[in-house]
């Protein structure tokens, strides 16, 4: 049996450790401030200087105008590596078609998650972003970039030290109504072997009484879904897993997850990953130094 990761995350709210923010500096309203902190992976404490972060997912909508911008701007090649992979919701054993023509163009998707995509793209997305901000603000030094898997796990926690879930203990609400996209399996799926005598989890095959997938999904959801957690992220677990710089990494799973695979210290079931998945996407962080000095 694998060990899992252990962690703790501790936000130290002192004037000390705070990295102020930036006054002169506008950032887009998609943006939440995550304060400085320090954050325990499996024993090691690690310090966390303060940065901006995406309130949701990278969504359709927003990756579509870096695309037709890298087009505008004639960088075919960067266009390739950057593109959409939409034959990657044709998955085996499903009929997914529909997903693949529409998902990522058809307006009803404006606001969902962008996957389908490579951490090239994911990577090149962020220097088009930088770019932007800099044009806006020649005199701010910032950087747009994937999260490094502290800062991942940091955010996700909210300040809840010690939390599996991104609210605390459980997967539902006080209202018993579920906090994330995940793929939720009903009582009926589990069964004990009884050669083994170990709990698994059964394929349905009962076409009357099909075991629930996920928590009232079809697949994803919009990227502003559910409540955010106490800094304002939404979706950190569930709903698309999360790239992070590390390359080949992922954190929080995906709507196909099981609740115990959403957790912030769950094991990156997506490990070594290189291809474009339907079941990835991405959230930038953005690192604000200050402004040149005049």
């Amino acid at each position: 049996m694998k060990q899992l990761l252990l962690f703790s995350c501790l936000a130290l709210f002192t004037a000390a450790n705070l990295q102020p923010k930036p006054k002169k500096f506008k950032l887009p309203k998609a943006y939440v401030y995550v304060p400085s902190g320090t954050c325990t992976i499996a024993g090691e404490s690690k310090s966390i200087q303060g940065f901006y972060m995406q309130a949701t997912e990278v969504t359709n909508l927003e990756y579509r105008e870096f695309l037709h911008d890298l087009q505008a701007q004639g960088r075919t090649a960067d266009y390739k590596k950057a593109r959409i992979r939409p034959e990657g919701w044709k998955l085996p054993g499903t009929y997914m078609e529909p997903m693949a023509e529409h998902y990522h163009q058809h307006p009803a998707y404006n606001d969902y998650p962008v996957v389908n995509i490579t951490q090239e793209g994911a990577r090149l997305y962020c220097e088009w972003l930088t770019e932007k901000l800099k044009a806006d603000d020649p005199d701010a030094y910032v950087q747009v970039r994937l999260p490094v898997e502290a800062e991942w796990i940091y955010a996700a926690a909210g300040g809840k030290a010690g939390m599996p879930y991104p609210h605390g203990y459980y997967l539902r609400d006080s209202k018993g109504q579920f906090q994330y996209n995940f793929r939720v399996l009903g009582d009926e799926a589990i069964h004990r072997n009884p050669q083994t005598g170990e709990m698994e989890v059964r394929k349905n095959t009962d076409k009357r009484s099909p075991a629930p997938l996920n928590a009232g999904t079809f697949a994803t959801a919009p990227a502003r879904s559910y409540s955010p957690n106490d800094y304002g992220l939404y979706n950190t677990s569930g709903n698309v897993a999360e790239m992070l710089a590390e390359p080949g990494r992922t954190k929080g799973g995906c709507f196909r997850s099981t609740g115990y695979d959403i957790r912030i210290d769950a094991e990156d079931e997506f490990a070594g990953f290189t291809d474009a998945s339907p079941f990835i996407g991405f959230r930038p962080v953005v690192s604000v130094v200050g402004k040149k000095e005049e």
